[in-house]
C-alpha cells in the first residue's frame, strides 16, 4: 500500500502539466519509499492523456484515469480520491501554483492529529508569500466571506487546490459529495465538519500561474449558485443524516 497518493485533476493541461508532473514526481520519489501519482484527465481534447501515458511508461507510480466528456474539476477530484489507495491522499492542481514542498506543512499537521489539512492562501502568516492577481484576490475574499456567512465560519480559504486527507476520511467524504464543478471544495469541507473530522488550515506559499480554467466572470456566479444550493440543502436537512455517521 502506498504511503501517499497524489491526485492531479487535468483538463486540457498539456501546456502546464508537464512541469508540474515532473516536480511532483521527483519530490515524491525523493521523499517517500512508496507512492502513487494519479492524473485524472477530465475529458481533455488536447494531448494531456497522451503526455501522461508517455510519462507513465518510465514511471510506474504514475497512473492515468481518463474519461469523456468533461464533467468538472469536482468530479475529477472525486474519481481520483476514491481510486486512491495511499494512507494519505493529496489533491493538487495541475498548474503547480502550490509548490509541492508545501506538503511538508500539511504532513506535520496530520502528524499532530489532524484528519484533514488544507492549504490556505488567505490565512494570515507573515512567513509565507502569495502572488495573486488583484482582481482574483478580491473576488476570492468576497466568495470566502459568503461561504463563511452561509456554511463554513472560521475558514479563510476553502478553494485552494492543495488539500491532504487521511484515506479513511477521504473515501468517506467523497463517497457522499456530489458537486462536480469548482465549488466542490465547499461541500467537501461542510461534510467533513458534519462528520466531526479535525480540519486544520495551513498558510502556504502560492503563486498565480497563467492559464487558469476558472473564468472569474462566468464561473464565479455559478460557484455562488452551487454554494447557495449546498446552504439550502443544509438548511432543509438534506445533509443531517451525515452527522457523525463515520
Amino acid at each position: 500500500m502506498p504511503q501517499i497518493s497524489v491526485i492531479i485533476p487535468a483538463y486540457n493541461e498539456v501546456r502546464r502539466l508537464p512541469h508540474t508532473l515532473a516536480l511532483v514526481y521527483n519530490y515524491l520519489k525523493s521523499r517517500f519509499t512508496s507512492f502513487e501519482l494519479i492524473v485524472v484527465d477530465d475529458g481533455s481534447y488536447d494531448h494531456t492523456a497522451d503526455y501522461v501515458d508517455d510519462f507513465s511508461e518510465q514511471s510506474p507510480e504514475v497512473r492515468l484515469i481518463s474519461y469523456v466528456p468533461n464533467k468538472g474539476k469536482g468530479h475529477a477530484v472525486r474519481i481520483g480520491m476514491l481510486a486512491a489507495s495511499g494512507d494519505l491522499i493529496l489533491f493538487d492542481d495541475a498548474d503547480g501554483s502550490s509548490p509541492i514542498e508545501e506538503l511538508e506543512k500539511l504532513l506535520d499537521s496530520i502528524k499532530d492529529g489532524a484528519d484533514i489539512a488544507i492549504g490556505s492562501r488567505a490565512k494570515p502568516d507573515d512567513r509565507r508569500t502569495v502572488n495573486a492577481l488583484a482582481h482574483r484576490k478580491y473576488l476570492g475574499n468576497t466568495f470566502n466571506a459568503i461561504v463563511q456567512g452561509l456554511l463554513l465560519p472560521g475558514f479563510y480559504d476553502t478553494q485552494c487546490g492543495f488539500k491532504l486527507f487521511k484515506k479513511e476520511m477521504a473515501h468517506d467524504i467523497f463517497s457522499v459529495t456530489r458537486l462536480d464543478r469548482f465549488a466542490f471544495d465547499v461541500e467537501v469541507l461542510y461534510v467533513a465538519r458534519l462528520r466531526d473530522y479535525k480540519i486544520t488550515e495551513i498558510p502556504i506559499n502560492w503563486t498565480n500561474v497563467e492559464g487558469s480554467k476558472v473564468n472569474v466572470f462566468t464561473d464565479s456566479p455559478q460557484m455562488l449558485i452551487e454554494v447557495l444550493g449546498v446552504a439550502i440543502a443544509a438548511w432543509t436537512g438534506r445533509y443531517s443524516k451525515l452527522i457523525n455517521k463515520k
